[in-house]
């Protein structure tokens, strides 16, 4: 069991410091990519990558149905279960693969019929099918290999599972940066993309092989867990296609009303709220399948709300520093990393976008207990009905903001005339996101999940009280402080909200079971 907690610790500590290079690599890399691309070129290959991330919805979610049953046949000790399990989802997902191809391909041809109402030049839709072609390859290439990288995942070997994640988010700038300064391509950045799965694929197929003898046996498909497996299926693909059009669908909403210079400031906002969703979902995401083996081993729900509210304490912790201290100095941060005063409307995308996230980011745990008992259904229906209000409310307040923006279309060009349509289109997704996750979602954890959700809320609002000192801080940062559009600004006040917090908390908000985890490897450190 020893081996295990040490993957898990190690595992989370390389989840973070996997982000952390993440960000740090893109301070680099993304404003060089927006310098040498323009905010032409680097919106429309930030208008084709969501629409690539819709044929990957052809997953249908299966990554986790593969860790609910293997983890079944595991405690069971089924070597042939897994050995079968194995070789079913390995056919499967070379059949989506395939499909996949096809589609994109199809998308591919067919992209000047798809954007031609849009705001986007001839030229501009040519690039976009160049690069669906790409990758649609890319995107064929990547399905064979989830089931190995399932496979890692549910042995929990979060050590290997991390390194090679980190192997990407490093090589893979390090190779584009030299190519876009020689002034290569958004073609050439694809291209470089699809290298790097097929190298990765690679890499998780031999350690899964060699290193976790991972077994097959193929055959005729076992009708009855097929078809069980699909019905479980059905309701993580609704929940993953509802989380697709929640984060993507701006972006291609913004591409039809206003064009690729509106995609590229939306997207700045929309890529640090990404870090800021991987930030919220690496560490609950390493306990997916300790939650299932829980489960399965027959836990009681009193386990399942102790880990809940545990995971969801240290969540709240940690994200609150984020956006708040992003509330501090985000605004000269954006305007430092988009490269010109136009991309402060990126500061308020990102916080209307972090807001809803913290909410729904604190029980992502939950999810995961759904799912391991089977009772996701309602999740993934309440959110079907989201997304689809979203969008509904995303498109009118788009179009809004977009004539609001008038006075910043005067201060900076035309060329900027529709940004402010993005800061609507986040607002209406923020909404939406509240909307299922505080009411709806709450009442199901308690009624039927039968998570102490009152003994949770609770637990959470005692940690306010820690809260208020930094966010006056914040607020005092954002609307006083001399924080000039440099780095150097932004990292020297960081480091002064982050010394409030920090204070604040550890006196108002933290239990002692928290503060030992600071504590106790501290005290290790000073005896050595």
């Amino acid at each position: 069991m020893a081996p295990k907690v040490n993957q898990l610790k190690f595992g989370a500590v390389l989840s973070y410091a996997s982000l952390a290079i993440g960000v740090v690599v893109s301070l680099v890399y993304t404003p060089i990519m927006l310098q040498r691309l323009g905010t032409q070129e680097f919106g429309v290959y930030n208008l084709v990558l969501p629409i690539v991330s819709y044929l990957n919805l052809l997953s249908f979610g299966l990554g986790s149905t593969y860790t609910r049953y293997y983890s079944r046949y595991r405690v069971a000790d089924d070597q042939e279960g897994l050995a079968r399990l194995n070789g079913m989802f390995l056919t499967i997902y070379s059949i989506l693969g395939t499909l996949v191809l096809i589609l994109g391909l199809i998308l591919a041809a067919g992209m000047h019929i798809l954007l031609a109402e849009s705001e986007l030049t001839a030229g501009e839709i040519e690039l976009a099918r160049t690069l669906m072609y790409i990758l649609s390859v890319n995107a064929a290439v990547s399905f064979p290999i989830i089931v190995f990288e399932s496979n890692v995942m549910v042995n929990e070997q979060y050590l290997f599972q991390k390194l090679v994640a980190i192997g990407k988010t490093v090589f893979n700038p390090l190779v584009m940066i030299p190519l876009l300064i020689m002034g290569c391509n958004s073609v050439v950045m694809v291209v470089v993309t699809l290298i790097f799965t097929v190298l990765s694929g690679v890499v998780n197929i031999t350690y899964c092989l060699k290193k976790l003898n991972m077994k097959f046996k193929f055959g005729k498909l076992d009708a009855v867990p097929l078809k069980e497996m699909l019905s479980y299926t059905f309701y993580i693909f609704i929940g993953i296609l509802v989380d697709q059009i929640n984060w993507s669908m701006d972006r291609i909403i913004l591409g039809f009303q206003v064009g690729s210079t509106a995609i590229s400031v939306y997207t700045i906002g929309s890529q640090l709220h990404q870090y800021f969703l991987t930030m919220s979902n690496s560490f609950s995401g390493l306990l997916t399948p300790r939650v299932h083996r829980l489960v399965a081993s027959g836990s009681s729900d009193k386990e399942l709300t102790a880990l809940f509210t545990r995971i969801g304490r240290l969540q709240f912790l940690l994200l609150s520093m984020i956006l708040l201290g992003f509330i501090a100095v985000g605004r000269a941060f954006c305007v430092c990393w988009g490269g010109g005063e136009p991309f402060e409307i990126s500061y308020y995308i990102a916080i209307a976008l972090f807001i809803p996230t913290v909410v729904q980011a604190i029980q992502s745990l939950g999810i995961e207990i759904q799912r391991a008992k089977n009772m996701h259904r309602f999740r993934s229906l309440v959110y079907l009905g989201v997304s689809l209000a979203n969008v509904a409310v995303s498109i009118p307040l788009g179009r809004l903001f977009a004539g609001l923006g008038q006075e910043f279309t005067a201060a900076y060009g035309a060329e900027f005339s529709g940004t402010f349509a993005g800061f609507g289109c986040a607002l209406g997704t923020a909404s939406a996101i509240l909307l299922g996750n505080i009411p709806l979602m709450n009442w199901y954890y308690r009624k039927h999940i039968g998570l102490g959700i009152g003994s949770f809320w609770k637990s959470i609002l005692s940690m306010v009280p820690g809260m208020l000192i930094p966010t006056a801080a914040a607020l005092a940062i954002a609307t006083w402080a001399p924080v000039r559009h440099s780095y150097l600004d932004v990292v020297l006040w960081g480091i002064v909200f982050v010394i409030v917090y920090a204070a604040s908390v550890w006196l108002f908000s933290m239990n002692d079971s928290e503060k030992d985890i600071i504590r106790v490897p501290l005290k290790r450190l000073l005896k050595r």
